[in-house]
């Protein structure tokens, strides 16, 4: 009930029809589907200029009749509205001219109009006075972002958000801020920040505007796996009726994370390859496939290792269900960067477990964060002496 209350604008599924028309063929296989639900959605509410986009990007052909006919209706329609803001200015109050100003926003942000709806959003916050209509704004202008993928329009609102919530936001809005925070930092590849996020907001997420349930599970597991070690994950994931309700109706995911906490390692490899095709024709997650898979490839292999002193690479290629010679070459990379503790005695085929202690670690640990941290600085002190 609470996500009906929320207008679904913009529709972010139709970002992610756009970005399904931009894939080869070999990744997205339902490309006339797409393109087919989007025309629709055009049709339906006279998009205008993000049918123009579309042109421009090359996703679909221009029919001139049907963007004429868009054309002349978006025209009429804010030809009505700007009517409506002049009685409002002239004869009416604050508050009505206000809504009129919230129109146009929302008429210019579900027709694709991105630059023309944040003038407007601007002009109607100048207006606004209640602490709870402007964070809607803001989610609004948030969600603008998140469909272009604007990372500074999405920043700057968040931040703004963030401040308006610490002044007094009611509890649905700050859980809302929260589920926004979470998918865009996500987006961003923070998935430590978006597992703690996603977890603390699961009893209550009512984000529908922003994704559908099944697909806020998705993400929330998927970032957990990545995150989050065994224990949690049992507490907080394995064992949670609110991820059990719904996890066998998502294709995989359910496979992907039992058999990585139950150490089923060929299962995981062959569940892992189609979670990679899942997230391949995701629009947050496409950019980030090859590295959310070595990552949790890596987090497989350094889950076995840790288990044994040494172990045969015949045995560890049987657990993985692939040969000594992929095996050999993953390990060897991921020795050679520092990502796993252990050594290759390819003469007998063993790799043996190299743990090092704590002290040493937290050494390393703080030498990398040194040197990260000189770096930046001295970024900052050449921008200043500019």
């Amino acid at each position: 009930m609470e996500g009906d209350a929320i207008d679904i604008n913009p529709n972010l599924e139709l970002a992610q029809y756009k970005f399904q028309l931009s894939l080869p063929d070999t990744v997205s296989s339902d490309k006339d589907g797409a393109k087919k639900k989007l025309l629709e959605a055009i049709g339906k509410d006279n998009m205008y200029p993000f049918y123009q986009q579309l042109v421009a990007e090359n996703r679909i052909e221009e029919d001139k009749a049907f963007s004429q006919k868009l054309k002349e209706a978006n025209e009429a329609t804010i030809t009505t509205l700007d009517a409506k803001i002049k009685d409002a200015e002239d004869n009416l109050g604050e508050n009505e001219l206000r809504e009129a100003l919230l129109a146009k926003a929302d008429f210019f942000t579900r027709i694709g109009d991105k630059e023309k709806a944040e003038v407007q959003y601007r002009k109607t916050m100048d207006k606004t006075v209640a602490l709870g209509q402007k964070l809607d704004i803001l989610f609004t202008l948030i969600r603008l972002g998140l469909f272009y993928k604007d990372n500074s329009l999405i920043t700057r609102n968040l931040e703004q958000a963030k401040s308006m919530v610490e002044e007094g936001g009611d509890w649905d809005r700050r859980n809302r801020l929260k589920t926004y925070e979470s998918l865009y930092a996500m987006s961003i590849r923070d998935f430590k920040k978006a597992a703690d996020i996603f977890l603390d907001t699961l009893a209550t997420f009512t984000s529908y505007e922003l994704l559908p349930y099944n697909s806020y599970i998705f993400y929330l597991v998927l970032v957990s796996l990545f995150a989050h070690d065994r224990v949690k994950l049992k507490t907080k994931v394995i064992d949670s009726p609110d991820i059990l309700s719904v996890i066998h109706e998502i294709p995989h995911l359910n496979d992907f994370l039992s058999s990585l906490y139950s150490s089923d390692y060929s299962r995981f490899f062959s569940s892992l390859a189609s979670i990679t095709s899942l997230l391949s024709s995701d629009r947050y997650l496409a950019e980030h496939v090859a590295y959310y898979c070595r990552e949790m490839r890596i987090k497989a292999y350094a889950q076995l290792l840790e288990s044994y002193s040494s172990v045969k690479l015949s045995s560890m290629a049987s657990h993985f269900g692939v040969t000594v010679d992929f095996i050999d070459s993953e390990l060897s990379r991921f020795v050679a960067a520092g990502r796993l503790h252990c050594k290759i005695d390819k003469v007998n085929g063993i790799v043996e477990t190299t743990r090092p202690d704590a002290r040493n670690a937290q050494y390393q640990a703080t030498i990398k964060h040194g040197d990260l941290l000189l770096n930046r600085i001295q970024k900052l002190s050449r921008v200043i002496n500019v």
